[in-house]
């Protein structure tokens, strides 16, 4: 069955998370996605756990379905380059700071005026004006900035496990290039798209940002229970009456429950709570989660590393269309890069 962005082409000069997580979105809708790294290899490749051969967690997460090419923007040679496949795509996406694109020659304004058919998608911290365009920001920092932290750990400011303001950023610039390239072929016009991650973390607590005129942003109407810690691991009680949690679990009390914790294990503290209809799950950890039912993985095949088990964009549709299963590229894999007739 052909992927939606089947014959669709995109210039990826992203690193790090935000942008290689949108760029991976678009190849599991079958684009082709061609990945500009310079000769050094983005600064992903360095970055989390890093494996045999220089492979990175993070590089092997969100760069699956790409190929790679090696060209150092700040030679004027491989600018001309680079502008020379930018001609051959329908979308370009990158998340530099502010004014770098453009010192390297790759501004939407050039790139749009040679084609003004291109989609192209710029991800930054902060937007591209401003008084904190320029800052440079990572993911705790925006968490920080958004009150994501305050919010977070019920005490002193947590670090959420997981990259929201990365995924928020790179789910809502791949709607918005698709939906550019759905009004492109109306119109015959792509445009310029500007997205940043600390107004995408922002947008993804709307309902703690939404407020009546004149009112302000209020704390948490009441704490939950959270982690209760029993024999065997830990368990989530989503509910704030800690009574109701005790009577549940048959403690004599608020102040009984962690002795009988102490000696219940997890499977039945939560058949207790849920009996008792208090929203409750296990606590897991990665390990449990993996593999998971079929279809919650893809196996890839990687050129160093051997068979890596790794997540697709978790939709489906029917009639379906296949992920992406090219792994993520070796530094230069691909060079010289692909011109216009060469298909994946």
């Amino acid at each position: 069955m052909t992927s939606p962005l089947t014959g669709l082409r995109v210039l990826d000069l992203t690193h790090f998370v935000a942008g290689p997580w949108c760029t991976q979105m678009l190849a599991d809708l079958g684009a082709d996605v061609i990945k500009v790294e310079p000769p050094t290899g983005e600064i992903g490749r360095a970055m989390g756990a890093v494996y045999e051969g220089g492979e990175s967690a993070i590089f092997l997460g969100f760069n699956r379905g790409k190929r790679g090419v090696t060209l150092d923007l700040k030679r004027s040679e491989d600018q001309c380059r680079a502008r020379d496949l930018a001609a051959t795509c329908d979308v370009v996406v990158h998340n530099f700071r502010p004014g770098t694109a453009e010192r390297l020659g790759m501004g939407a304004d050039l790139l749009r005026r040679a084609d003004p058919r291109l989609v192209y998608c710029a991800i930054s911290a902060f937007g591209p004006d401003g008084p904190a365009a320029g800052r440079p920001a990572n993911d705790p920092v925006i968490q920080a900035l958004s009150g994501a932290l305050h919010e977070t750990g019920g005490g002193a400011p947590v670090r959420m496990g997981v990259s929201l303001p990365d995924f928020a950023a790179a789910a809502l610039a791949t709607n918005a290039v698709l939906a550019a390239l759905l009004r492109r072929s109306s119109t015959g016009q792509g445009c310029r798209i500007d997205l940043n991650l600390l107004d995408a973390q922002l947008y993804a607590q709307n309902d703690r940002m939404t407020t009546r005129a004149g009112d302000e942003v209020g704390e948490s109407a009441a704490q939950e229970v959270g982690a209760l810690c029993c024999r065997d691991g830990a368990v989530w009680a989503a509910t704030a009456d800690r009574s109701a949690v005790a009577r549940a679990l048959g403690a004599d009390g608020p102040e009984d429950l962690d002795r009988v914790l102490g000696r219940t294990v997890r499977a039945d503290a939560v058949h207790a709570l849920s009996a008792a209809g208090i929203p409750v799950a296990p606590v897991h950890g990665l390990g449990d989660v993996l593999p998971g039912p079929p279809g919650r993985t893809v196996q890839v095949e990687h050129p160093t590393l051997g068979p890596l088990a790794q997540l697709p964009t978790p939709l489906r549709a029917d009639p379906p269309w296949p992920p992406a299963t090219r792994p993520p590229p070796l530094l230069g894999q691909h060079d010289p890069a692909p011109t216009d007739e060469e298909t994946p």
